[in-house]
């Protein structure tokens, strides 16, 4: 199963693919249903490509469960990271809206304050992941989503991440995308928080004028002029743009690190510096006529009037002075409380509405709308409440409270979580006591053959080591019974009463076929004739026939059975094990035992006596029975 043939696929049989969104060099992104808790998701499956590099993957599933524990309003939520039958997979929150590269596309450039606005809410997501030592790098405007109501969300953290540990490792590969690459990331060097502040310049230049500073013929010309040209001055391609603003982006594009914004936190509170003095050039203007022009006419009179002595006149006392001004300042703190009064009595009422069992993003939609602040009081683990999705709130459903009034929720975690451990290569013991240490359950053993793992211990688990589960999930194994034995000589049964003889037999890795029964001076039920013969080597799980000694009575009866194993059936390995047993008036025995692939018709025809049987058939531990008769 690849990335290309996966729509209406059940992933871990819980994520259902519904459409493909979108797609990129390393992933592709899905809209999925998450049958379990009911919502739509975004499911980001990585190319087969980038799947093959153990290494790789190892790094991938470390990173993208550190990303996982990222929780802020401005990056799209992780809920889960895992693998199902070689497809690497992150399920992420599903942002209804459009990347900041759709709006440009269709905008142009943005108004600056709505550019500023849109830099700022992704300073307090790189602001978060900093904080937690997560670095993005790759800040682009594909990666920047925003929703219906302007709301920002960054994306692609993960996959960022993981591949960021591949790039200390090969001077050949750069990550990131070249137009938006900061100068020590395309020289492979040393990166840090000031690598995402230079990315994110790039992104607010883009934005300011509809152009990136760099362009080229390709990737490589591109990320070579990161790390040689400087910048164009922004105001030569837009000179509209106040200083401030201009200012802004050139130190954010500085070649050395040392020389950018300390942190995402100083950036953003220069813009919002910017946006709360308004967006009118900074530099102030004094009318000339304002200002006295020396050496023109009437100078020197102004000249005379300033030199010409004047007479001292008595002012107010220092005492009087500093009443005055008590008296107009506890004035004018008077009004001001009073007009802070006036306005807290005008405040409109308004109904708290049920928060309780909805999504916290759309419990805060319908707050704002309300004018009242939601916040979050906690955060608890609760098996019947889906993640996200609020338990309880403060005030309660139906209080009527004034606008401004703040919501305090508690929001649910989800089910208690465990992760899954690797078993695989232990023995069925160790795995026992490594599952139950993890708070999961051993499920089924099934047991197989296996060239090169040793008899007992663990070929294979479902689910797979890593993944997030609620506790006490069950896991289920196949262990392995050491090398599939090729051929087995034959024993002698001959004189063996015939339950002894099917011992034997069995020990022997051989099985039963036709038995047939015949008059003899020998105890009735003694074996007295085998095909093939002793010491014959034959293949394992042969058929003997066996002649005994004796008469049924019975009639003897042919049934061909043709079967065809269901698809869902098939575990990690992609065979199904059928076991079809007779039980007729010779007995119970095995008749068809073997691995088949599910899907493939397959046929078997046997001999049975009486007057009636039952054929019991055991696919995969699934059992069904059926009486024939002649």
């Amino acid at each position: 199963m690849s990335p290309a043939d996966i729509t209406g696929r059940k992933v871990l049989n819980r994520y259902k693919i519904i459409e493909k969104i979108g797609g990129g060099g390393m992933s592709v992104v899905w809209k999925a249903y998450d049958l379990v808790l009911d919502r739509n998701v975004a499911l980001k499956v990585l190319r087969p490509e980038m799947s093959e590099d153990e290494e790789f993957i190892r790094r991938f599933r470390r990173e993208a469960q550190s990303v996982a524990s990222l929780s802020h309003p401005n990056i799209v939520n992780i809920y889960d990271v895992g693998e199902d039958q070689g497809l690497y997979f992150i399920v992420m929150e599903l942002i209804e809206g459009e990347t900041l590269r759709d709006k440009l596309k269709r905008e142009g450039a943005l108004d600056p304050a709505e550019a500023l606005e849109i830099a700022s809410q992704i300073c307090e997501a790189l602001s978060h992941a900093h904080a937690r030592r997560i670095i993005h790098r790759d800040i682009k405007p594909q990666n920047i989503l925003i929703m219906k109501n302007g709301h920002v969300k960054v994306a692609d953290f993960g996959i960022a991440r993981a591949l960021g540990a591949i790039s200390t490792t090969s001077r050949d590969l750069v990550v990131g995308s070249a137009p938006y690459l900061s100068p020590e990331q395309a020289k492979n060097g040393l990166v840090s928080n000031r690598s995402d502040i230079y990315s994110l310049g790039v992104v607010l230049f883009e934005m300011l004028t509809g152009k990136q500073p760099f362009a080229g013929d390709s990737p490589v010309a591109v990320a070579l002029q990161h790390v040689q040209a400087e910048a164009p001055p922004i105001r030569e391609i837009k000179p509209s743009l106040p200083e401030a603003v201009a200012n802004l982006v050139a130190k954010a594009l500085r070649k050395n690190p040392e020389e950018r914004f300390s942190s995402v936190d100083e950036m953003r509170q220069e813009m919002r510096s910017i946006l709360a003095e308004g967006l009118a050039d900074a530099s102030s203007r004094v009318a000339d006529r304002d200002v006295p022009v020396l050496g023109g006419r009437g100078s020197h009179e102004e000249a005379d009037v300033v030199a010409r002595p004047q007479k001292k006149r008595r002012g107010l006392s220092l005492g009087t002075k500093v009443f005055l001004t008590v008296t107009v300042i506890a004035l004018a703190m008077g009004l001001y409380a009073l007009k802070l009064f006036n306005d807290w009595m005008n405040v409109p009422l308004v109904t708290v509405p049920e928060l309780a069992n909805k999504p916290f993003d759309q419990a805060q939609e319908e707050c704002r709308l309300l004018g009242l602040p939601l916040m979050i009081s906690g955060w608890r683990n609760d098996p019947e409440v889906p993640a996200n999705v609020i338990i309880s709130q403060s005030p309660l459903a139906g209080e009527q409270v004034k606008q401004g009034r703040e919501v305090w929720v508690l929001v649910s975690k989800g089910q208690d979580l465990a992760t899954i451990p690797n078993v695989e290569r232990m023995t069925l013991k160790e795995a026992s006591i490594e599952l139950q240490n993890a708070d999961v359950s051993m499920g089924n053993v099934t047991r197989m053959y296996h060239e090169e793992i040793e008899k007992d211990r663990v070929i294979s688990q479902n689910p797979k080591a890593g993944l997030q589960v609620p506790k006490n999930t069950v896991v289920d194994l196949v262990v392995s019974q050491g090398p599939e034995p090729k051929t087995a000589k034959m024993p002698n049964v001959m004189g063996k009463m015939l339950d002894e003889a099917k011992e034997i037999l069995e020990d022997a890795l051989l099985g039963v076929g036709s038995v047939n029964y015949q008059a003899s001076v020998y105890p009735e039920g003694t074996v007295i004739g085998q095909d093939p013969p002793p010491g014959t080597e034959v293949p394992y799980q042969f058929k003997v026939s066996l002649t005994v000694s004796g008469s049924t009575g019975s009639a003897k009866h042919r049934f061909v059975k043709t079967f065809r194993v269901p698809e869902d059936y098939a575990g990690d390995t992609r065979l199904v094990r059928v076991v079809i047993t007779v039980r007729d008036d010779l007995g119970e025995r095995v008749v068809y035992d073997r691995l088949v692939q599910p899907e493939v018709e397959q046929t078997v025809q046997f001999m049975w006596e009486g007057t009636q049987a039952t054929v019991i058939t055991d696919m995969g531990g699934k059992k069904s029975y059926e009486t024939i008769r002649p």
